[in-house]
């Protein structure tokens, strides 16, 4: 069985080349809030579209690199920082997914595992690699999704058939399996309070994701308000959580979720807007798209937290 967590925002992320404009600042489509939104310029080679996948408080954006040229189609991760622009793979594998950085700069995703075995997590500081194993289950595929500052490391590993989320705090494994949750569970991110966001599905056909909420063994449910599908992606160290929900005409809106609060967070002028990431600053990532093209995007949304 495949994991959920390499095909729920990887794969639609990578629909459009990185396109290159102007800022713009409009109302982000709430009643309450205010973003500023910048088209976000990533200097990767030419031939090649990223998606980035993840925001640290130091302002560092990791994602996936990919050539739109050729055909050995191959993915690998690359790593944005105070301009300067790099890529990377894991030692020995067909493709490499970064999902997520810390502020320490601890980069966290996962590996095809060449000759078709199934994906393996990893983790990566300073170039030095290293897989990420499940304690009592070290062949388990696994993706690592998810770093705080503190090292802990969340994610999604299957187990004996079973999809499950997991939680590594000093080399110790907590499962997280929302209690009902057939389909899986899938945490996302995981901030410095210990505060894990994720999704988990009710049967194994996935019929509408629900979001959850995590701490400490207690489950919460986040379900965008008349949302067919709730996607939180990530959350902050001010706990501000960040994803994209799907409305009943199937158009996808960018939210924050904020002390109770549900925001909507759409990019003016376009039809769908996905939000991937948030850092401690109330900035946000994302990729907003029409039938014309779309366009990847930093939005300042201190009004909207």
């Amino acid at each position: 069985m495949p994991l959920w967590g390499k095909t729920l925002f990887p794969v639609f992320v990578f629909c459009s080349i990185l396109s290159l404009s102007t800022v713009l600042s409009a109302q982000d489509g709430s009643p309450t809030g205010k973003c500023g939104f910048q088209n976000l310029i990533i200097p990767a080679p030419a031939g090649s579209i990223t998606a980035p996948a993840g925001l640290n408080d130091n302002g560092a954006i990791v994602g996936f690199l990919s050539s739109t040229s050729g055909t050995d189609f191959h993915t690998t991760g690359f790593l944005f920082s105070n301009g300067n622009f790099t890529h990377f793979r894991f030692p020995g594998s067909a493709d490499t997914f970064p999902h997520d950085i810390n502020k320490n700069g601890v980069i966290v995703g996962s590996f095809d595992v060449t000759g078709g075995n199934g994906q393996r997590a990893f983790m990566v500081h300073n170039g030095v690699f290293h897989q990420v194993t499940i304690p009592g289950f070290p062949n388990a595929p696994a993706i690592a999704t998810g770093v705080n500052d503190l090292g802990d490391i969340v994610g999604q590993f299957n187990g004996n058939g079973s999809n499950f989320g997991f939680l590594l705090h000093q080399g110790k494994l907590t499962i997280i399996s929302f209690p009902g949750a057939t389909g899986g569970t899938f945490p996302s991110s995981i901030n410095n309070q210990g505060v894990i966001v994720g999704n988990y599905f009710t049967s194994e056909q996935r019929d509408g994701a629900h979001g959850f909420m995590w701490k400490n063994g207690a489950f919460t449910n986040i379900e965008f308000p008349d949302a067919v599908a709730t996607f939180p992606v990530k959350i902050s160290n001010n706990g501000d959580v960040v994803g994209t929900y799907i409305d009943s005409p199937q158009f996808e809106h960018g939210f924050s979720f904020d002390k109770g609060r549900y925001t909507t967070i759409d990019r003016p002028g376009f039809a769908d807007t996905r939000i991937t990431a948030v850092n401690s600053f109330d900035n946000v990532l994302g990729f907003a798209s029409s039938e014309s093209g779309g366009k990847w995007f930093k939005g300042f949304c201190s009004s909207v937290f």
